[in-house]
């Protein structure tokens, strides 16, 4: 389990970032972030072949079954997965283990309800964005690139209900029974 310090740390972190000031309604989208595939918790399976011992990597966990998404995110044929924890975040959002199978390692906690799978990648692992609502009238957009092993947030920001709408209308039309399938 993590250490308190370290829940304090990510607490303020998250409180930094919501008190962001909102640039208002004149405010671009975010860049755009060319897509692969995308999925949700709806997507997510229980999962009894996930090591019990992987729960230790989560911020808090109630030992609840684990569900996961399974995803060849390397290109090598086996699939990875994203294992998601039955509990949130201290800031609110889904916690979400990128696990190996294959080597049996954790690569890296991303935070979010929708996953956005890019098609740009660095070391050979697609880039990751996610979004969740914050509560009230925020919500949170999050960038996440392959480093050293590991998925490590690059990029966070908060947005009002007008900018999460245009941030959905630059992703298009998402089909929710179509989760996980090829955007051309």
């Amino acid at each position: 389990m993590r250490r308190p310090s370290f829940r304090l740390l990510l607490t303020v972190l998250a409180a930094g970032l919501l008190s962001l000031p909102s640039r208002g309604q004149t405010t671009a989208p975010l860049n755009e972030f060319p897509m692969r595939t995308f999925f949700s918790v709806r997507s997510a399976e229980t999962d009894n072949a996930v090591p019990a011992v992987l729960r230790e990597q989560f911020e808090k966990d109630d030992g609840s079954p684990l569900r996961s998404v399974a995803l060849d995110l390397d290109g090598d044929g086996k699939a990875e997965k994203f294992v998601l924890c039955g509990v949130p975040s201290a800031a609110g959002g889904y916690q979400w283990l990128v696990f190996d199978p294959v080597r049996g390692t954790g690569r890296g906690i991303i935070i979010g309800t929708i996953i956005f799978v890019g098609r740009e990648a660095d070391g050979g692992y697609p880039r990751l964005e996610t979004y969740w609502k914050q509560g009230g009238d925020m919500s949170v957009v999050s960038r996440y690139t392959f480093a050293n092993g590991r998925y490590v947030r690059s990029d966070a920001r908060a947005l009002t209900l007008w900018e999460a709408s245009e941030f959905f209308r630059t992703k298009g039309p998402l089909d929710l029974e179509r989760e996980l399938a090829e955007i051309k």
